[in-house]
């Protein structure tokens, strides 16, 4: 074969390569957070909750792809809840609007080794993101609280919270910021 259509071939794979590349990377999300609960000093006793998600979220969307799992020496509760609350769960008052749960004996055979989670991802969709989120002008913010049954919102190793900032774009639509 002559070294123009060796090159013209290299050239086709090459292209092909990066567009199958490009066409994956596009359907993935952006942006990943890990929320554990546990006590620190004790080894390998977390559960933990792994979202993936992109910067903008429309009403009837996906918002996250959620795997959940436990460490070796986890003591599990009976449920796990992730919620959106208006205020820090640390604070005297706030209220949580649950947008995923899931059970013991669901998450029993879901394991996390290494910050590798086991088990298949949960899609989180919300049909109206205003039944969840504050509304208003200029940047929000709210909090991601992953709690189980066994919280208790005064001491911080039985819940794990993230607070999230945001702007509405439309009336159907946020940007994290």
């Amino acid at each position: 074969m002559g070294t123009m259509k060796k090159t013209i071939i290299l050239l086709i794979v090459a292209i092909v390569a990066v567009t199958g590349i490009t066409a994956f990377a596009a359907c993935g999300y952006g942006s990943e957070l890990t929320l554990s609960m546990g006590d620190g000093l004790v080894p390998d006793d977390a559960v933990s909750i792994q979202l993936k998600y992109n910067n903008t979220w429309n009403d009837g969307d996906v918002i996250y792809s959620a795997k959940f799992g436990h460490e070796s020496e986890a003591v599990l509760a009976d449920e796990y809840t992730l919620a959106f609350s208006d205020a820090n769960p640390s604070s005297d008052s706030y209220t949580l609007k649950s947008i995923f749960s899931f059970t013991k004996a669901a998450l029993e055979p879901n394991t996390v080794s290494g910050g590798r989670f086991s088990g298949d991802a949960n899609e989180i969709k919300i049909s109206d993101l205003s039944q969840y989120l504050p509304e208003g002008e200029g940047i929000l913010t709210v909090y991601l609280v992953f709690y189980s049954t066994d919280t208790d919102f005064g001491n911080i190793t039985t819940y794990a919270s993230h607070e999230i900032q945001f702007e509405w774009v439309s009336d159907t639509q946020i940007q994290l910021v």
